[in-house]
């Protein structure tokens, strides 16, 4: 397997945002490169918001979650990452139907993600009604959504979402194997992986005059650490039909990377799988995931650079409050004694780490 050449740099941003149409327009004193932030999974099992739980004030409260990764995620033009939850309303339960507080948005807009994508298996946990809830809330908070739809209208208006910074326009397109053989409610609208309108989306993305395409897909075999046949396939499809970067997500582990190459030896990274941005699960290789951080080069209009950074989910006390802390592991290595985390997870920490490197000992880590 060739080795992905990637380009590693600092990158400090400032963001704004405007929405005309489907296009999101951002402006950054950077003026070289579009960056992005991916991350994977947000999980809701139910200990999760047991304890952004506050008895006191009877209110929800996830934004301590995120405290340590938001300085990553802010310096990103555009931040994504997988809401594989729906924000249904009370009762709020975990798995398998899940249902989370409104509070999570919260917690998500604070960290500092401006997209969140819908197009996962639990989607349809709590139905048509816990679909377009979902919807509402995003929308209430000014956030930027794609995968599932109220219907079609919003669909053929809103997707593929299209990105704009510095005269560069960026097409994220997003799709999942399936819904738990929950069957979508006319007139709401999933996007699964049908490679008929997988074409059609992409035309459409051409038809707009996109100048870079990224397609982040549900797929996998949960818990594998390899990718499977089926999404092999599937990458290579869409590598033949012009996807520019191909992102994983459903497997809850870090799946390997490679590269695939177009018929004109264009490079095409492919990241399975970013594995959990935040649960409850603790099985080895289940307890953190990637954030992946890409630059698309504002003239050449090409990526510049993918680096990746492992982050750990510790569920403990941190700063005086337990909660589901996600550490960033460059962070406590260089730092062990700022976070005090207890033995146990001092040594699942370094050991994530150990394996989340070897697994992706083709990419460049960033610093």
């Amino acid at each position: 397997m060739k080795k992905i050449l990637l380009l590693v740099g600092s990158i400090i941003l400032f963001c704004s945002f405007l929405c005309s149409e489907n296009i999101v327009q951002a402006t950054s004193v950077q003026n070289d490169s579009v960056s992005f932030i991916f991350s994977g999974d947000i999980m809701g099992h139910s200990p999760q918001f047991q304890a952004a739980y506050n008895p006191q004030t009877k209110r929800y409260n996830y934004n301590v979650c995120f405290q340590e990764v938001k300085p990553y995620i802010e310096e990103a033009d555009f931040a994504v990452a997988n809401l594989e939850v729906p924000i249904a309303g009370k009762p709020y339960s975990g798995y398998p139907n899940f249902s989370s507080p409104d509070a999570l948005l919260d917690g998500l807009k604070y960290a500092g993600y401006d997209v969140l994508l819908t197009a996962n298996n639990h989607v349809l946990d709590k139905g048509r009604f816990g679909l377009e809830r979902t919807i509402h809330q995003i929308d209430k908070r000014k956030m930027l959504h794609e995968g599932s739809y109220i219907d079609n209208f919003q669909r053929d208006s809103t997707y593929p979402l299209i990105l704009e910074s510095k005269g560069l326009k960026i097409a994220l397109l997003n799709c999942t194997y399936g819904t738990n053989a929950r069957v979508v409610t006319f007139p709401n609208f999933v996007n699964y992986i049908d490679t008929l309108e997988i074409l059609k989306d992409i035309q459409k993305a051409n038809d707009s005059a996109v100048d870079f395409k990224i397609m982040i897909l549900h797929w996998g075999t949960e818990y594998e650490l390899q990718a499977n046949d089926f999404q092999k396939n599937i990458a290579k499809f869409l590598v033949y039909h012009g996807i520019n970067l191909i992102i994983g997500s459903h497997p809850h582990v870090v799946q390997n990377a490679e590269t695939l190459y177009t018929e004109d030896s264009i490079a095409v990274p492919v990241f399975y799988s970013l594995g959990n941005s935040i649960s409850n699960q603790r099985q080895l290789n289940t307890d953190g995931g990637i954030m992946l951080k890409v630059a698309i080069d504002v003239n050449t209009k090409t990526l510049k650079s993918a680096s990746y950074l492992p982050v750990y989910v510790f569920r403990g006390v941190l700063n005086g409050k337990y909660q589901y802390h996600l550490i960033p592991t460059i962070e406590y290595l260089s730092h062990p004694n700022v976070f005090n985390l207890p033995s146990t997870d001092s040594t699942s920490l370094v050991l994530f780490d150990k394996l989340t490197r070897d697994r992706l000992s083709n990419v460049l880590i960033y610093k």
